[in-house]
């Protein structure tokens, strides 16, 4: 769909979002097979997401369609989360994951591993100091942003 209607979607609709403590992370608006579809993706900065909020910035993010009244189609709104293992597309934002249980896929293999899953400990540079578990033993690597394939949030067992 064209830019112009994501960028007004978007425009009127971060507001109500951020009313509630919450971010707009991504906006679609595509046809699949017969239907049109507004997918909107929130997220909370630093915490996870509850159900409950997605609910209750669904019903305000639906409201807010009815009163624009910009969509021509008949669609189906979906607002839902990236969920605990969301995805880290922005590299540039890693500081913001320091402390946090990621994982990451390099896109040539290093230290004898094709991927690791660890706390970000540190940043310098363009490198990320990772610590991860072997066994009982703490270890460390640093990994240069330039070999990240991709990156996401973890869940740690």
């Amino acid at each position: 769909m064209e830019n112009s209607l994501i960028e007004k979607l978007w425009e009127s609709l971060n507001p109500v979002v951020v009313a509630k403590g919450l971010m707009i992370d991504k906006l679609e608006y595509a046809k699949k097979g017969r239907d049109y579809y507004l997918t909107i993706y929130v997220e909370k900065e630093d915490d996870v997401i509850t159900l409950d909020e997605v609910c209750v910035v669904s019903d305000l993010i639906s409201s807010e369609l009815d009163k624009l009244d910009i969509i021509q189609e008949n669609y189906i709104l979906d607002v839902s989360t990236s969920g605990a293992e969301k995805p880290i597309t922005d590299f540039s934002k890693f500081p913001k994951y320091i402390g946090k249980y990621i994982y990451i896929k390099f896109k040539f293999p290093f230290s004898g591993m094709n991927d690791i899953t660890g706390t970000l400990e540190k940043i310098e540079d363009d490198t990320l100091t990772i610590s991860y578990r072997v066994k009982t033993r703490t270890k460390y690597v640093d990994v240069k942003i330039d070999n990240i394939l991709k990156a996401n949030l973890a869940i740690k067992f």
